[in-house]
């Protein structure tokens, strides 16, 4: 079955240490395709596909000039590659609803096969009865596989991330679905 996600229910969050503490935030607005297998009643769908384009300057940290010295040339360089990408490479499943998954990873244009472990859920109806489904995938990247090495020594080189998606089935009309922001 064709899911498309929610962008109003999903995010990628990261936390990486600077200095003596761990600085979070969150980039916003996923959108794409993801693909489940077709479940009779009373079967879960199982996890065939997902690719999540998310726009780099939604980045939320807590601190406005924060956000805008990520945004620059010397970490994520907007301006040039305003967009990330996730996109499913390889998925196993683990223990169920657990899955063990490698994604390809764009940031910056480079792209880097990032090793994922993702719980699932659903499908359920939410409070307007639109059927949902869901994952969080959490993992660690090396931000100097991107490209991005400013402030070595200052800024961790391994940032944490999770990716928490909602789904809803690709019918559903966008102006039904939350705004994003």
């Amino acid at each position: 079955m064709e899911w498309k996600i929610d962008p109003a229910h999903s995010s990628v969050q990261f936390s990486v240490r600077y200095l003596v503490s761990t600085i979070h935030g969150r980039f916003t607005g996923l959108r794409g395709p993801v693909r489940l297998t077709d479940a009779t009643q009373g079967e879960t769908p199982e996890l065939v596909s997902f690719e999540a384009d998310f726009d780099v300057t939604s980045v939320e940290s807590g601190a406005p000039l924060r956000d805008k010295h990520i945004q620059g040339e010397d970490i994520l360089d907007a301006a040039s590659h305003p967009e990330a990408t996730v996109r499913l490479v390889t998925l196993s499943k683990d223990v169920p609803p657990t899955y063990l998954m490698t994604v390809e990873l764009t940031l910056r244009g480079v792209t880097r096969a990032v090793d994922l472990v993702a719980d699932t859920a659903g499908p359920l109806p939410d409070a307007y009865g639109v059927l949902r489904v869901g994952a969080t995938a959490t993992g660690r990247l090396k931000r100097s596989d991107f490209g991005i090495t400013a402030f070595q020594g200052l800024i961790s080189d391994d940032v944490e991330f999770t990716v928490d998606v909602q789904a809803v089935p690709a019918s559903v009309p966008d102006d039904q679905l939350p705004p994003a922001n």
